[in-house]
């Protein structure tokens, strides 16, 4: 009896290992070697940017600073191509995705990784800081689909990459306006994936743990299993070209969120002030 329960749970086990491999995005697309990255200028995006380039890639950095970006151009005058941008602003992206078509560049593999993200405190007015928040990383990561969904269809197709967070498996206090845009944004690419899924459009979403960032480095909390951004750009870059379409590198962090979403709501809070140093 035991060894055929077993057997059958092996059987299970060994079918959802097939299916999942087996259910992978469209390949990349080789045709131009050219890919855009936002969030660029630091962090992850320049670690993507960085690699992408060891890769022989064209990159098209987009960030608001572009002294940075100008930096990392010296790394390879050829392969980057630095545009300053701030894509919260939908105008703008139309103004720099007119210039990347005017410089006869054809991305096929978008990195939307730029994104914004502070704690939130009691008090705070939701709306102004959910409006910012949703500008950044919902909208500012949809209008590159829009922008090039039509133009690489004609050049075979391409990839979508869009950087979300295990915050989107549990929401945390004080970070309503992140988690609820980044999975927003998760539920879009989900469909959209689907949607496209005949039309050689990948859609892949990387569930991104606690990263060595500037962005960490705002919240003051020093976090275990936290990778360094070109740990986290290896491994995202490494899965995308696997086909993945569901990544995530800190899987440790993607259990724990699963496992806490399940806890009452003050045994969650209680942690939440003990991981601050500011038990209450």
């Amino acid at each position: 009896m035991i060894r055929t329960f077993l057997f059958v749970i092996f059987v299970i086990f060994s079918g959802l290992i097939t299916l999942n491999y087996l259910d992978k995005n469209n390949p990349i697309n080789l045709s131009t070697k050219t890919c855009i990255v936002t969030g660029a200028s630091s962090g992850i995006g320049r670690e993507l940017g960085l690699q992408m380039m060891q890769r022989g890639w064209k990159v098209i950095g987009i960030a608001r600073r572009i002294h940075l970006l100008n930096e990392q151009q010296k790394t390879n005058p050829y392969l980057f191509t630095p545009i300053e941008c701030d894509v919260s602003d939908l105008q703008q992206i139309h103004s720099t995705c007119e210039k990347i078509r005017s410089l006869n560049l054809h991305p096929t593999l978008f990195f939307l990784n730029a994104g914004m993200g502070k704690p939130q405190c009691n008090d705070e007015q939701l709306v102004p800081i959910t409006k910012k928040t949703f500008n950044t990383n919902y909208f500012g990561a949809l209008a590159w689909i829009d922008e090039w969904l039509s133009s690489i269809k004609k050049d075979g197709g391409g990839t979508f990459v869009a950087t979300l967070s295990v915050m989107t498996l549990m929401a945390l206090p004080g970070s309503s306006a992140y988690s609820s845009s980044k999975t927003a944004l998760a539920h879009s690419f989900e469909s959209l994936r689907r949607q496209y899924l005949y039309e050689k459009i990948g859609f892949c979403s990387v569930f991104s743990g606690p990263v060595k960032t500037e962005m960490l480095k705002g919240t003051g909390e020093e976090l275990p299993f936290t990778h360094t951004a070109t740990e986290e750009a290896e491994y995202i870059i490494n899965q995308v070209f696997a086909g993945k379409k569901h990544i995530e590198p800190s899987w440790i962090y993607g259990i724990i969120f699963r496992v806490l979403s399940i806890l009452p709501d003050w045994a969650i809070l209680k942690l939440a002030d003990l991981s601050t140093n500011n038990p209450k």
